[in-house]
């Protein structure tokens, strides 16, 4: 394929986009009003656009229906208020993941993310993923918008230097959520994909300001589910106040051992509960939920948070 000759034309706002949650009754059963209120509380702090549908929105625990469902009601509530990327995790047969695909793209996301690791089997070559794409490519339409997610499922497949070349060529791909969780392969990947429509957002807090620096997009990770306004001053303000984003940015990464823990994302719908928002805690894949202990971990945050909150300028 060539690459589209205008490959800086439309591209997404550089910011921070939230992996955003799910919110589940106690039943298990998708609690829709809450997730009306995830999406309002992303937009309202900030977010440059939401990342919708992926592992953090446990999609995995999830039949196909209830994901369409989901990304159809994101997109409905945000109403083009911020870009939607909107996820089709489904490591089925090419023909299935097509059909979800295309179910999401016709709900009005503005871009579909595919994820990398239900393309090509675990032991499968770079060639044999990239044919299995094309192939993919043949059963949608041509001027679908896609993104690639490096998702941890079915396993953690990372994009080698020849997909990341080849994905940036084939002018397909706009987005990639990066999970490599390395600065010196970021600073390689941004250098690969220079002057083409494929944009990188890192999932990766520790080395999120360096990869600012360097010229990444935003930040599309779950500390954004905890402190959003907090990440989109980051991705919006490091050039402008080096120092505080410095420091900021040391705070976020001090609290990586809470954010990521085993306990997500039940600890994340524990936080923002504690924070004064009606999502109820339930997961579907945390179904035990946080101990006692960790709440307190997690409030103890929070007074972190809100202290930086007050310091800083949304």
């Amino acid at each position: 394929m060539n690459q589209s000759p205008n490959p800086t034309e439309n591209k997404f706002p550089r910011g921070s986009y939230p992996a955003m949650l799910t919110a589940f009754h106690d039943d298990g059963a998708i609690n829709w009003e809450g997730v009306d209120r995830l999406t309002d509380q992303c937009i309202a702090s900030g977010a440059a656009g939401i990342f919708a549908c992926g592992g953090s929105a446990e999609v995995m625990q999830m039949d196909v229906d209830e994901i369409a469902q989901l990304a159809e009601r994101i997109i409905k509530h945000t109403a083009g208020r911020v870009p939607i990327v909107a996820s089709a995790i489904f490591p089925g047969p090419l023909e299935a993941q097509a059909e979800l695909i295309n179910r999401i793209n016709d709900a009005g996301a503005d871009i579909v993310s595919i994820g990398v690791g239900q393309l090509a089997a675990e032991e499968e070559d770079d060639d044999t993923w990239i044919k299995n794409v094309e192939k993919l490519f043949e059963l949608l339409p041509s001027d679908i918008r896609l993104a690639m997610y490096e998702c941890p499922m079915p396993y953690h497949r990372l994009l080698s230097e020849q997909t990341i070349a080849w994905a940036a060529s084939s002018g397909r791909f706009q987005f990639l959520k990066d999970t490599c969780c390395d600065i010196k392969v970021i600073r390689r990947r941004l250098e690969i994909i220079a002057g083409s429509s494929l944009q990188l957002f890192n999932a990766n807090t520790e080395t999120l300001l360096e990869s600012l620096q360097a010229g990444v997009d935003g930040f599309c990770g779950i500390g954004a589910n905890y402190q959003p306004e907090l990440y989109a001053w980051l991705c919006k303000n490091y050039e402008t106040e080096p120092e505080l984003a410095a420091e900021l940015h040391r705070f976020l990464d001090g609290t990586v051992v809470l954010t990521e823990d085993s306990t997500y994302p039940a600890s994340a719908k524990n936080y923002l509960q504690q924070r004064g928002l009606d999502i109820g805690g339930f997961s579907r894949k945390i179904p035990d939920g946080v101990t006692a202990e960790g709440s307190v971990r997690l409030g103890g945050m929070l007074e972190q948070e809100r202290a930086w909150l007050e310091r800083i300028t949304l």
